[in-house]
């Protein structure tokens, strides 16, 4: 049952496609009509000239009857031409529409998604498996029709002139067909595998890809080539295992079958011919519609081998299109940030009961100054995703001003926050764009200005277009403090009411951590600022800092009374001070 539920979700998706570009399939459809008409009438007027033409040796109709011929073959040629740009354009719009409703459907899932699934394997889906998809509504959707059309045209004429032996043809067909399908359906496992062994090395290649200049740096160049083998190996016995036996069922059927079927209508119809019960004309007509016949037999088998793959693509497709959106999304009550953020005994974990943060509970006022500090692993920055609506607890609740953030409209509420994280992506475009993310009601003034208050304008001054100069993949033509700077920028030029800083300046160097400094003082006025950080020396001033241990909160308070009363913060504290000292707020 439930398999035919599926089958069904998959004609239904087809079918959705299809409705929404029937301007091409359906003349797609009708030129294939056409094709399989021709292809049907040249052996009948090869009957008619043998039948009729030749006994009468009457020229005048056998020329007729070649015209006849020769207008078909070049009006079925010139309708193969229109039904290959018809389906061509209908592959490529599908294709295209199945590309952008992905796209959409993956700007819309939870960011824990794609935590779980890797770049490469994200990739594959939007790219490979949907090329395949567009050949099903392409190459192998026409030449599918027209084999089917092809075999139900052969039964009609063939039923009208012999019914007993168009009886066999049939009796025949549908074994044939009954064997392929069965066969096929019984790879499908390994084409489905294949897939995956494909999409898993297409992942590994882009995670190395991406991290080159590690693997140059340590020699594991070799490590990484070794590690990309193995599965390309059991790909390739897998698909020259698959290709064996494809190979091997459709040879016997084209050396066995058809030579058998000419040679068993001939030993029985032969003798009619002599007699006269059974026209010449009529047992080539048989001849050359069971030769033809097998050609379509073992195309629609194909066919369904290669839609098969199809369906294999499909359903990867439809997997990720059934993935749930982030709730919330233009719904659910409109946010305001007037009173407070609290966390109500949150407690939330990844996986299972392995819990990241226990029971935590505080309050951060409206445009106070926070701090979240601990050691590793204490569940800070899970404190930000919950935060910015990444990741939603178990327990407990995050609440905006009383609100819980689960009924919230999380799009409008992520538009109150300018979230700067320990390594914030600069996408290859102008700096410009990068500052202010294509949001144009932010001038170029305005960019102006917020790179100047993060002291990252001489840095970009030195670009060869200035502000208009287009970044490298990752910002690569800036250096990692640089890239910070504009990180701020784009979080001062957006004008939230919510600042999060997420580790933001674990990786700079001291002048760029004073210029950063001295851009919270600046991001801090009039907004609310949290902040989480190992590195203490951001901190100091902060209003209340929260300390968290093992995703527990151990105590709050200014840096003076943690200093005074927590050993775990005092220990923290000398550690990255010299001689002792608390540091200087």
């Amino acid at each position: 049952m439930a398999k035919k539920s599926t089958q069904n979700d998959y004609l239904h998706t087809i079918r959705g496609y299809l409705s929404r570009y029937r301007k091409l399939a359906l003349p797609g459809l009708g030129v294939m009509i056409l094709i399989t008409l021709g292809q049907l009438a040249g052996p009948y007027i090869l009957k008619q000239i043998i039948d009729v033409a030749v006994p009468k040796e009457d020229t005048g109709l056998l020329l007729k009857y070649a015209f006849a011929f020769l207008g078909i073959v070049a009006v079925t040629g010139a309708l193969s031409y229109v039904g290959m740009i018809l389906l061509a354009r209908l592959g490529l719009s599908i294709v295209t529409l199945i590309k952008q409703d992905i796209f959409s459907h993956l700007l819309k899932l939870p960011m824990s998604f794609f935590d779980k699934h890797p770049i490469g394997e994200l990739m594959s889906r939007t790219e490979t498996d949907t090329e395949r998809v567009r050949d099903m509504f392409s190459n192998l959707g026409a030449n599918l029709i027209v084999n089917i059309f092809t075999m139900i045209g052969i039964f009609a004429v063939t039923f009208t002139l012999v019914p007993k032996l168009a009886l066999i043809m049939v009796g025949v067909s549908a074994v044939l067909l009954t064997i392929l399908i069965v066969f096929f359906s019984k790879i499908f496992p390994m084409y489905e595998k294949a897939r995956s062994f494909y999409a898993s090395i297409t992942a590994k290649v882009t995670e190395f890809i991406q991290g080159i200049e590690v693997l140059k740096a340590y020699g594991r160049t070799g490590w990484a080539e070794a590690e990309l083998d193995a599965p390309a190996k059991q790909k390739v016995s897998l698909e020259v295992r698959i290709s064996l036996i494809e190979y091997s069922m459709m040879s016997a059927l084209n050396s066995l079958i058809g030579p058998l079927f000419i040679v068993a209508l001939l030993l029985l119809y032969a003798p009619k011919v002599l007699t006269g019960t059974m026209t010449l004309g009529t047992i080539l007509l048989f001849v050359e519609y069971g030769s033809r016949l097998l050609r379509p037999i073992a195309e629609i088998a194909e066919s369904l081998r290669s839609l098969q793959q199809a369906r294999t693509s499909l359903s990867r497709i439809r997997k990720i299109m059934a993935t749930p959106e982030e709730p919330n999304r233009g719904s659910g009550k409109l946010p305001t940030l007037d009173h407070e953020i609290r966390f109500d005994h949150v407690w939330f974990a990844y996986e299972g009961e392995e819990w990241i943060l226990r029971d935590l509970s505080f309050v951060i006022p409206k445009d106070s100054f926070s701090a979240i500090v601990g050691a590793s692993g204490s569940g800070k920055s899970t404190t930000i995703s919950l935060i910015c609506g990444f990741a939603h607890p178990q327990k407990g609740h995050v609440l905006i001003d009383g609100i819980p953030l689960d009924e919230i409209d999380i799009i409008a509420w992520r538009k109150h926050i300018g979230l700067v994280l320990q390594e914030s992506f600069l996408f290859p475009v102008s700096v410009l764009e990068n500052t202010r993310l294509y949001h144009e009601e932010i001038t170029e003034s305005e960019v102006r200005a917020a790179i100047s208050v993060v002291h990252a304008d001489s840095a970009i001054d030195t670009l060869p277009e200035g502000l208009s100069t287009n970044l490298w993949e990752r910002g690569g033509n800036l250096s990692s403090g640089e890239r910070q700077l504009v990180s701020f920028a784009r979080a001062l030029a957006a004008n939230p009411e919510l600042i999060l800083l997420d580790e933001a300046t674990s990786n700079v160097d001291m002048t760029t951590e004073k210029h950063i400094k001295e851009s919270m003082d600046v991001l801090r006025k009039g907004r609310t600022m949290i902040v989480v950080a190992h590195r203490l020396s951001s901190v100091l001033r902060a209003d209340t800092i929260f300390f968290l241990s093992e995703g527990r909160l151990i105590a709050e308070g200014t840096h003076e009374s943690l200093y005074e009363n927590l050993p775990a913060y005092r220990l923290l504290v000398d550690q990255q001070f010299p001689e002792g000292k608390k540091g200087h707020a």
